[in-house]
């Protein structure tokens, strides 16, 4: 019994085939390997302004409402730039004096937590601490959907 050969366009087709497959599996490990850029979900949405402070944040170092007076990028000397607000405290609750201008680091993430010139005028309460950022003093402060109830 002799085998029949395999016609060249069978062949041709299973190598077709089986490189597809190995170049499906090589995307599908890039991608389940590679980093998150993607919002998981409402809950894990990220916001600085609060309408009110939540149960979640009342411990917080620095509790204010505010004005967003400005939004810019701030450059700093070995840093890549980042989202600076400048705000107005309007009701100082803890760590701010009433009048007292702070500025909030307001770089955004792929679950928001940034603000824009959109935000220019907008009033709410912030609450976190104040870090250090190359020497300077920074409010950061940003808060889930799921920490603050609002999903």
């Amino acid at each position: 019994m002799t085998r029949a050969q395999p016609k060249r366009s069978d062949l041709r087709c299973w190598i077709a085939t089986k490189a597809c497959a190995a170049a499906g599996a090589f995307l599908a490990l890039l991608v389940l390997t590679a980093p998150v850029l993607a919002c998981r979900g409402s809950q894990y949405h990220r916001t600085i302004l609060l309408d009110a402070i939540p149960p979640a944040a009342e411990g917080s170092e620095v509790i204010a409402r505010v004005e967003i007076l400005d939004v810019h990028i701030r450059e700093l000397p070995e840093l890549r730039p980042f989202h600076v607000a400048r705000a107005r405290v309007l009701q100082s609750v803890r760590g701010t004096a009433d009048g007292q201008i702070v500025e909030i680091y307001a770089e955004p993430t792929s679950c928001g937590g940034g603000l824009d010139q959109r935000a220019v005028g907008n009033k709410g309460f912030i609450a976190g601490r104040f870090t250090q950022i190359a020497d300077q003093t920074f409010f950061n402060g940003s808060w889930t959907y799921g920490q603050i109830g609002k999903f």
